[in-house]
């Protein structure tokens, strides 16, 4: 009895909705200034390199949260009880290799890879996977993000992103998959060796059991050897078993009775697989996508488990999404935990929690936080999450109390916005109590958004409850305070910064809104005012007869307060560079000291680094990061030989 085949409507489902949920994703960042794209939001393979990272160094790599997680370990639940399902349904760039394919399969230009060449660069897979997971736990940065095909072109090539690595593999997916079926999916994709690992999954138990073992018997024994033993053995797994892996629980079957040989499943079939010599498809390529099924023209010949049931691994698939989704809703790893405090301490301390803090974005800002906390006395723990962006403290209950706690998580910012110049004699300004506020990045928001919508000079933000905020202008220039209130209660904010376009929602209320006393410009200057003094290059070694000094007005340059360190490290790259800071003069403007060794440097080649147009910037976890300048100084004085060196002795 003949059976009518047509498309395989649900892997197509799959393929258009991801697709359609993209393109949704891109054109609303184009057009809607205020919304936000998260690419990576559901990423399986970021999750299980967060999981990877959490397992082997208490923190989640990135901005990974429980999402990605247990995305992560559903698509690896599918791989073991199913198959390979994540690459043959959802996978955007499968999709795109596959129809890709389907071009160069009608151009008679695509050319299926056997023999021993299939078998040799099978091993290129477990290769990236290794470098991948390896840079990742050391480092719990996501190391996929610096060549991953569908971030770099989704993120418009992030600045986490090698541009020569995206290039490369962007290129390796299009032209491979014209032209080679599937090269990228079954050569390259480091997501595809981590699944076919747990297709043999008792390979991966046996490794991880003996591993835990030994480590629970006290030998210490890095990540790197599990990791490298995986790796080469999913390799010769693959390649010795690649028809035959096991555990199969759900596999295409074919009926020999009623097959009339056609072929037509082999040649639909998007790996390549020969379906039509089969009566059990176990090979290690096959996603149980459906193809061939669909495309059979014999009623029950091929099926899963011989049973017709094509529709269960698309159920199976959103079921397993659909789990996933919920049990992070009440489930969340914190992106780092850390304890520094005695066991007694740990046992009678106090929990405060504290969520909508913006700067708790990654694992380095949950890092900073967690040192900044470290320092204070009274202070045992931290633990902060990410997906909620909230905090966890471990506290004194003596010392500190939910107000107090909250001081000391507050940090006061001053931001000038522009340059008073000399012929503002008078300033004006606004108290405000604004809610909402609190964190760093608030501080930057309402920075641009003064900038963008106001004659706003500068602004302090102090403690309270809610958060104080100061707004000062020059006289006469102040808006009223309905307008300014207008201003701070904006929904959305769009930005750019270091050649980067940013879209924020913004969600500030203003409680009370009090027009100020005007004050004297030498006042603002007095209140607007933070020294700065750093010195380094083996400064304290220095005798005075080698220094000099060069002293210039900051002029323009003081509203980029908030990146004076990274001028100071990239100063510092010139070695005769011992010294900065700054002061107020005589008539309150801010005025810039750069001490250096005459013998080492000389102020024309120090006057040339700060008109740079890069800013070479040293970070502390040893990365060497080039930032676009903000800074421009078209005065500086001659320099003058330093009479009394203690002045600049700490």
């Amino acid at each position: 009895m003949k059976f009518n085949p047509g498309n395989n409507w649900y892997k197509l489902f799959y393929q258009i909705t991801i697709a359609a949920l993209l393109f949704y994703m891109g054109m609303r960042l184009w057009l809607d200034k205020s919304y936000i794209a998260d690419f990576e939001a559901y990423c399986p393979f970021g999750g299980l390199q967060a999981l990877g990272s959490f397992l082997t160094r208490e923190s989640l790599s990135c901005s990974m949260t429980t999402v990605q997680i247990l995305m992560g370990l559903a698509l690896l639940a599918a791989a073991i009880i199913f198959s390979k399902l994540f690459c043959g349904y959802i996978c955007p760039i499968g999709t795109l290799s596959e129809y890709l394919g389907k071009i160069g399969e009608k151009l008679k230009i695509r050319y299926t890879i056997t023999g021993i060449a299939d078998i040799a660069l099978r091993a290129l897979k477990y290769g990236l996977l290794f470098i991948t997971f390896y840079f990742t736990l050391k480092s719990s940065e996501l190391f996929c993000k610096k060549f991953d095909p569908y971030y770099a072109v989704a993120s418009g090539f992030d600045t986490d992103v090698t541009v020569s690595y995206a290039i490369i593999t962007i290129l390796i997916v299009v032209a491979g998959s014209v032209f080679l079926r599937l090269f990228w999916c079954k050569y390259l994709c480091p997501l595809g060796a981590l699944t076919n690992i747990f297709r043999f999954s008792w390979l991966f138990a046996g490794v991880m059991v003996v591993y835990v073992v030994l480590v629970a018997l006290g030998l210490k024994i890095s990540f790197v050897w599990p990791l490298a033993i995986l790796c080469v053995a999913g390799f010769i797994l693959e390649i010795i078993r690649k028809k035959k892996t096991w555990p199969n629980f759900f596999v295409i079957t074919r009926n020999t009775d009623t097959c009339t040989n056609c072929n037509l499943c082999s040649e639909k079939c998007p790996q390549g697989i020969d379906v039509a010599k089969m009566n059990r498809v176990t090979h290690i390529d096959c996603t149980l996508c459906g193809d061939c099924i669909h495309e059979c023209p014999e009623k029950d010949t091929l099926q899963i488990n011989r049973k017709n049931r094509r529709w269960l691994p698309a159920l199976v698939l959103i079921l397993f999404i659909i789990a996933a989704l919920v049990v992070s809703r009440f489930w969340e790893l914190p992106t780092i935990d850390v304890r520094w405090g005695s066991p007694e301490q740990i046992e009678n301390a106090g929990v405060f929690q504290m969520s909508g803090l913006k700067n708790i974005k990654c694992f380095g800002s949950a890092t900073t936080f967690s040192n900044q906390m470290r320092r204070h006395q009274g202070i045992y723990g931290v633990a902060a999450y990410v997906g909620h962006k909230s905090v966890k403290i471990l506290y004194d209950q003596k010392m500190y109390n939910d107000t107090t706690l909250q001081q000391l998580i507050f940090v006061p910012e001053k931001r000038i916005l522009t340059t008073v110049g000399t012929d503002v004699s008078e300033l004006t300004g606004y108290r405000l109590l604004v809610e909402n506020f609190f964190d760093p990045l608030d501080a930057t928001y309402l920075q641009h958004l003064l900038r963008q919508n106001s004659q706003a000079v500068g602004f302090t933000s102090e403690f309270g409850c809610p958060i104080i905020i100061t707004v000062y202008f020059a006289q006469g220039t102040e808006p009223q305070p309905e307008e300014l209130t207008k201003i701070f209660e904006s929904k959305h904010l769009t930005f750019e910064s270091n050649n980067n376009t940013f879209n924020v929602k913004l969600k500030y209320k203003v409680l009370d809104i009090e027009k100020l006393p005007a004050i004297s410009r030498t006042q603002y200057a007095a209140r607007m005012f933070s020294p700065l003094t750093m010195r380094f290059n083996g400064f304290a070694g220095v005798v005075k007869e080698e220094l000099m000094e060069v002293t210039f007005p900051m002029g323009s340059n003081t509203a980029n307060r908030s990146r004076y360190n990274q001028l100071v490290s990239h100063l510092s790259n010139d070695k005769g560079v011992v010294g900065f800071d700054n002061y107020l003069d005589d008539e309150g403007t801010e005025t810039g000291r750069i001490i250096f060794r005459k013998d080492h440097t000389a102020a024309e080649s120090i006057f040339s680094m700060m008109n740079a147009d890069t800013l070479l910037v040293h970070f502390s976890d040893g990365r060497n990061v080039k930032v676009v300048s903000p800074f421009s100084f078209k005065e500086i004085h001659e320099p003058e030989v330093l009479r009394d060196i203690s002045l600049y002795q700490n």
